[in-house]
């Protein structure tokens, strides 16, 4: 039984290097489909995305015409362990919720429990560490609201 585990970990650590280096936007989103998590099929994932700790891709979810820039890191699932900290700090695992029509820029960085609003957008370089309210354009690190959007829809 401990084999099969081990091939398990490895066949998931081969799909993460997959979902980086894939030319193909869909075979990303087909991937990170495969291992559990909730993407619909119009959202444009781009190179060198990283979905870290990959066991948790269950708690991703990402909806309708999102863009996601390249080297982009989604955080579901975070703790110190091996270190003696894990007794101060507990163990996180929360799902990361991007609603559709969202832009998110190059090299975003998403912590565990976000839920990134509809119609929202992330600029290029953010840490977002809070929710964003839908239609607004977040900025920086930590990420905080720059301009509410007014739009038509």
């Amino acid at each position: 039984m401990e084999l099969l585990g081990y091939f398990k970990h490895g066949a998931n650590k081969l799909l993460h290097i997959l979902i980086r280096e894939t030319p193909s936007p869909e075979m990303r989103s087909f991937i990170l489909r495969f291992l559990g998590a909730k993407i619909d099929k119009s959202a444009k994932i781009s190179y060198d995305f990283l979905l870290f700790d990959g066991a948790a891709a269950h708690n991703l979810v990402i909806g309708k015409n999102v863009a996601i820039g390249p080297r982009t890191t989604i955080i579901t699932h975070s703790d110190p362990s091996p270190s003696r900290l894990v007794k101060f700090y507990p163990i996180i695992d929360k799902e990361v919720i991007i609603e559709e029509d969202v832009w998110i820029g190059a090299n975003v960085t998403i912590l565990p429990g976000v839920r990134i609003g509809r119609c929202s957008v992330v600029a290029a370089g953010s840490v977002v560490t809070k929710d964003v309210k839908p239609f607004t354009i977040v900025a920086g690190s930590p990420a905080r609201p720059i301009k509410q959007l007014y739009l038509n829809l």
